[in-house]
C-alpha cells in the first residue's frame, strides 16, 4: 500500500543510489574485517508485497500476479536451480491455481524444494479488526490449506509487513498453529522474540520498512555491493551483542514487485570475497524466508522480547470510512461461530454429520476473512464494493445456517402445550444470560403473559411495526431470564385469565411526556436537551457521568482531514473547524409511549445538522441493569473531511481504560508494546509511544474503572476513543464511538469514502463494581442477541428438556470461541480461551458422550490424548491461553 515508498524506490533505482533508505543514521564505512567475513551468508530473499487490490481493481491485480509475478517466477526456477521466490499469502496461490490448474505439479515441486514460498495465512489483515476465530481461520486457510492441497509442502512464515499494527494474541495463534516465524515492518529494524501474554512467541524480523533493501539490491551491482557492505558493518555490533549467527537477510520487496535476476550482484559479491587465514568469506545466495529464519535461530540467540498490542495507525480505513461493510463483518464475527456450534449440536443430536453444512460454512468463513488491508486504492470503488459484498455474504450465510440449526433443535424440545404457546430462546454465549428477546408473531391472545416452564412470569410488551412490516406481523419483546450457557430455554405465551394467581409482571410508572428525570430500580437519570446530564447508580451510590463538557450519549462533529491509511507517523486526528454538538441546538427529548412498557422506557429526539439529521433513542430497561442508545445519521450527504462521534463522559478522573481485542483485553498504558514504532524509511519515523496511540480498534466493549465503580460501554463500531479530542481536552475519560468519517484513499488515484445515505448504530452501558472483569460479560452480550424460535413443529420423539446447556465450563473466566465439526473427520473441535488473565483448572461438560479427547494445535493437528470421561474432561488453561480440544463422539452413524 506504500505508494510513496514505491516512488522513492523507483527513483533510487533510476539514479543508482548506493545507500539504503535508512537516513535516520547513516552507517560508517566498513571495518577491514566484519563479523560476516567468517563464513557469513547473505540471504537474498526475492519477494513481492501483495494487497488483494489497491494497485488496481481486484481482477486486474489477479491477472498481474499471474503474468508478472508467479508465472515468471516459475520460469526462472526452471532455468536456475538456485532461484527462490516468495508470495506473502495463500490467497495468491488459490487464485493462481484456479487460473492454471495445469501448473499444480510445478508449484508442488518447487514448494517442496523450498524455493517457492507461500505465506502461512490466507491474506494480510488488520489483525485487531478481525475476531479471534477469524484470526484462527487465517491459518486454517493458510498453512493448513497448503498442507492439505499440496502434500509434503508447508508454510512456516507469517507475512504482514505493511500494516503498522499487531494484535495481542496473534503470536499465540501463530505459534499454536505451527507457524514459528513472522515478517513485519514499520517497526524498529531488528530481530525479536515477539510474544503473546500467555508466553508463546514467534521469531520476528522487521527490516524497518519492507522496501528498505530494495534500492541497494536493484542499483548497479558495484554500488549495491558497497551499500551492502556498509549495511553489514552497521549491523556487526548488533549481531555480536545478541550472539546471532552471521546470517543476514536482504529482502527485495516493494508493492507488486516482479521476480528479479540478481545474478550479476551475487556473482560480483561472491567473486570479490577472499578468505582470510583459511576462513571462508561471506557468500551471497538466493534464499527462502524460512531458510533464513531457520539459520538465524541456531545457537539460541538472545533476541529482544516484545509483547503487547501495537495499536493500528491505519484504523480509519476500518469502520469510520466503511461503516456498512464493517457492520456486516462484525455481525458475521459472532454469527459464524454460533452457526458452527449449533449445527454441531444438531448433528450430534441426530447422530450424524450428514447434513452439516460444511461447504457453505467454508465459503462463509472465506468471505468473512477475504478483505485484507488494501481498501480503496486505484479503482477503489470496485475493491470496496467487493469487500462489502464478501462481508454481507458471510453475515447472511451465518444467519441462514444458525436459523436452520436452531429451528431443528427447537423441534427436539419436549414442550408442554398445557402451559401455552411455546417458543425456545437460544443463548450462543459461554455463560447463562438474562436479557431482551424479540419474536414476531402472526397473532396473540387478547390478554396474555409470558412465563417459563416453572411458571415464572417474564416482563413483556408489544412493539410498533417496523417500516415495511406486514400489518399481520406482531412484534413482542420480553426479558428471557436465566437462559443456560450455549443452550436454550423454553418459554410460553398463555392467556392471562388462566393464571389468575400468578404474580403479574412489574410495571414501572411511566414518566410524564415532558419529564426531564426518570428513575427505576437501578438508576436515576436526568435528561437535558442534546443528551443525558446525569446517571446516578442507586446500588453503588455513584454518579457515573461528568457532563461538564459533553453530555452522556451526545453526538458531536469535527473536521477530519486525512487518509484512510498511508505514510504518516501518527493517527491523523480531527480538528475543531466546524465543530458542533447536539446540546448546542437545545433539542429536547420526548417520551415515546408507543415504544415503552414493562420491558423498557424509550426517549427520543431528532436534530437536523448541516449535513444530516441525527436521531437518537435512549432505551432504559426496567428489570435489568442496562441502558441502550440507538443513533442514526439520516440522509448523510457525504461532506468531505467530516467526522461524527458519540460521547460518554465518565466521572472517573483517575479511571483506567481497558478494551476488548481478539481473544483478550488490553489495559491502556499497560497492555501495549513498550516504546515507539521507530524509524521506517526516509523521514518517516513512528515516534509516538505506542501506549499513546488513539483511537483504538475495539471488539465489543470499552471499560473505565476507578476505585469507586466501573462503566462498560458496548459498541457497535470498530473504532473507539477514550480521550477528549478537542483543542481544550478535559482530564477525565470520554468514551467515544467514531461513527463516521469521510476521508479519501491514500492512493494518488484513489477514491473518496463518502458513504452517502442512512447509518444506524447501537450502544449499551452498564455500571458495576470496579474493574473490567466485572463488566465484560454485559459488554459482550449487548452485541450478541438472544435468538428466539417460534411456531415449532415438535419432532417425533422430541425429548430434550425445557432448558439445557450443551457445553459449559466450570471456570467463569473461560470463553468458548467455537465448537465445530473437525475439518477432516466426524470428531468435534472445541476451542476456548481465558479472558481474565488467570490460570484455571477447568471442567468442561458436554451433552454428547465421547470415546476420548485430545489436545490439538490451533489447526486441529498433533493430537495428544488427555483424560476424559463420558460427558466431561478436565483441562488446565493457563492465563491468557487459547486451547483447542478434539472430542471423539461415541454415538455417531457413519453415513
Amino acid at each position: 500500500m506504500a505508494k510513496a515508498t514505491l516512488i522513492i524506490f523507483l527513483a533510487a533505482v533510476l539514479i543508482g543510489v548506493s545507500y539504503t533508505m535508512e537516513k535516520i543514521q547513516q552507517p560508517k564505512a566498513p571495518d577491514a574485517k566484519s563479523y560476516f567475513d567468517n563464513g557469513g551468508r547473505l540471504r537474498l530473499i526475492s519477494s513481492s508485497h501483495q494487497d488483494i487490490a489497491w494497485m488496481d481493481s481486484p481482477q486486474k491485480c489477479i491477472q498481474y500476479r499471474d503474468e508478472h509475478c508467479i508465472t515468471p517466477a516459475l520460469e526462472m526456477m526452471a532455468k536456475n536451480p538456485d532461484y527462490c521466490f516468495v508470495m506473502e499469502n495463500m490467497l495468491n496461490l488459490m487464485e493462481y491455481i484456479e487460473r492454471h490448474p495445469d501448473r499444480k505439479a510445478d508449484i508442488l515441486r518447487y514448494t517442496k524444494e523450498g524455493r517457492l514460498e507461500w505465506g502461512a495465512t490466507f491474506n494480510q489483515p488488520y489483525e485487531s479488526l478481525l475476531s479471534g476465530e477469524e484470526l484462527v481461520r487465517e491459518v486454517y486457510f493458510g498453512r493448513r490449506w497448503l498442507k492439505k492441497n499440496f502434500p509434503g509442502c508447508d508454510a512456516l512464515v507469517y507475512f504482514n509487513p505493511d500494516v503498522p499494527g499487531r494484535a495481542l494474541q496473534m503470536e499465540q495463534i501463530l505459534s499454536k498453529a505451527g507457524v514459528p516465524y513472522m515478517v513485519i515492518s514499520r517497526y524498529h529494524e531488528g530481530f525479536y522474540r515477539w510474544a503473546s501474554p500467555d508466553g508463546s512467541s514467534v521469531l520476528a524480523y522487521s527490516p524497518g520498512h519492507y522496501t528498505n533493501s530494495s534500492a541497494m539490491l536493484n542499483a548497479k551491482p558495484v554500488e549495491g555491493a558497497k551499500a551492502i557492505a556498509q549495511k553489514l558493518a552497521k549491523w556487526t555490533p548488533y549481531y555480536q551483542q545478541h550472539n546471532i549467527p552471521p546470517e543476514f537477510p536482504l529482502l527485495n520487496s516493494v508493492d507488486f514487485s516482479k521476480p528479479t535476476d540478481f545474478g550479476p550482484l551475487i556473482d560480483l559479491w561472491n567473486g570479490q570475497q577472499k578468505t582470510r587465514a583459511g576462513a571462508p568469506a561471506s557468500r551471497m545466495q538466493y534464499s527462502s524466508t524460512r531458510g533464513f529464519f531457520e539459520s538465524l535461530a541456531k545457537n539460541d540467540p538472545a533476541f529482544e522480547r516484545v509483547m503487547g498490542e501495537r495499536p493500528n495507525l491505519w484504523l480509519y480505513i476500518d469502520g469510520p470510512t466503511h461503516h456498512w461493510a464493517i457492520s456486516a463483518h462484525r455481525e458475521a464475527g459472532f454469527l459464524l461461530p454460533a452457526a458452527e456450534a449449533f449445527n454441531t449440536v444438531n448433528a450430534l443430536l441426530g447422530g450424524s454429520f450428514k447434513d452439516y453444512p460444511a461447504k457453505t460454512m467454508e465459503e462463509a468463513w472465506l468471505a468473512a476473512i477475504y478483505p485484507d488491508h488494501g481498501w480503496g486504492g486505484k479503482e477503489g470503488q470496485i475493491t470496496d464494493r467487493l469487500f462489502r459484498k464478501k462481508y454481507e455474504f458471510a453475515r447472511d450465510k451465518g444467519k441462514e445456517m444458525l436459523a436452520s440449526a436452531l429451528q431443528a433443535i427447537g423441534a427436539r424440545v419436549k414442550t408442554d402445550p398445557a402451559k401455552g404457546r411455546p417458543f425456545v430462546v437460544f443463548n450462543t454465549l459461554s455463560w447463562p444470560r438474562t436479557g431482551p428477546a424479540t419474536v414476531t408473531l402472526k397473532r396473540t391472545p387478547a390478554s396474555f403473559i409470558i412465563q417459563d416452564g416453572q411458571g415464572r412470569v417474564m416482563p413483556h410488551q408489544m412493539l410498533p411495526p417496523l417500516p415495511g412490516q406486514s400489518p399481520d406481523d406482531l412484534r413482542l419483546e420480553f426479558i428471557a431470564q436465566d437462559v443456560p450457557a450455549l443452550g436454550y430455554k423454553a418459554f410460553y405465551m398463555t392467556q392471562a385469565e388462566i393464571h389468575l394467581f400468578v404474580q403479574p409482571q412489574v410495571v414501572v410508572a411511566p414518566p410524564r411526556q415532558d419529564a426531564d428525570q426518570f428513575e427505576n430500580e437501578f438508576y436515576k437519570i436526568e435528561l437535558v436537551p442534546g443528551g443525558v446530564k446525569s446517571i446516578f447508580d442507586k446500588e453503588l451510590k455513584q454518579e457515573i457521568l461528568n457532563s461538564r463538557k459533553f453530555l452522556g450519549f451526545e453526538v458531536f462533529t469535527m473536521r477530519s482531514v486525512g487518509e484512510d491509511a498511508g505514510e504518516f507517523s501518527r493517527v491523523q486526528q480531527p480538528t475543531m473547524e466546524g465543530f458542533d454538538k447536539l446540546s448546542a441546538h437545545r433539542t429536547p427529548w420526548k417520551f415515546e409511549a408507543e415504544e415503552s412498557g414493562p420491558v423498557k422506557f424509550v426517549f427520543g429526539m431528532t436534530q437536523t445538522m448541516s449535513d444530516c439529521a441525527i436521531k437518537e433513542r435512549l432505551i432504559v430497561y426496567n428489570s435489568i441493569k442496562r441502558i441502550d442508545c440507538e443513533v442514526s445519521l439520516l440522509g448523510w450527504d457525504g461532506s468531505p473531511y467530516r467526522e461524527y462521534r458519540l460521547a460518554v463522559p465518565v466521572a472517573a478522573p483517575e479511571g483506567r481504560v481497558a478494551y476488548e481485542v481478539p481473544m483478550g483485553v488490553v489495559e491502556v498504558g499497560k497492555g501495549e508494546v513498550p516504546g515507539t514504532g521507530g524509524p521506517a524509511y526516509g523521514s518517516l519515523v513512528y515516534d509516538e509511544l505506542l501506549s499513546q496511540i488513539r483511537p483504538r480498534e475495539v471488539q465489543n466493549f470499552l471499560n473505565v474503572s476507578d476505585s469507586r465503580f466501573g462503566l462498560t460501554m458496548s459498541t457497535s463500531v470498530a473504532v473507539n476513543d477514550y480521550r477528549d479530542p478537542t483543542s481544550d481536552p478535559v482530564n477525565y475519560p470520554v468514551l467515544q464511538a467514531v461513527l463516521l468519517a469521510t476521508r479519501r484513499s491514500c492512493h494518488g488515484e484513489g477514491n473518496w469514502h463518502l458513504q452517502e445515505g442512512d447509518h444506524h448504530f447501537r450502544f449499551s452501558v452498564v455500571s458495576h463494581a470496579p474493574g473490567w472483569r466485572n463488566g465484560y460479560r454485559p459488554g459482550i452480550q449487548a452485541n450478541v442477541p438472544l435468538f428466539a424460535v417460534i411456531d415449532l413443529s415438535p419432532a417425533a420423539g422430541a425429548s430434550l428438556p425445557e432448558a439445557k446447556s450443551f457445553f459449559s465450563a466450570s471456570a467463569g473466566n473461560i470463553v468458548f470461541s467455537t465448537i465445530k465439526k473437525n475439518e477432516d473427520d466426524d470428531s468435534v473441535i472445541v476451542r476456548c480461551y481465558d479472558i481474565e488473565g488467570k490460570d484455571a483448572d477447568v471442567q468442561m461438560d458436554f451433552f454428547a458422550p465421547v470415546e476420548k479427547a485430545e489436545l490439538v494445535n490451533m489447526i486441529e493437528e498433533e493430537g495428544r490424548t488427555i483424560p476424559s470421561q463420558k460427558n466431561s474432561l478436565k483441562l488446565k488453561v493457563g492465563h491468557h491461553a487459547i486451547e483447542t480440544v478434539k472430542l471423539y463422539p461415541s454415538k455417531l452413524r457413519r453415513d
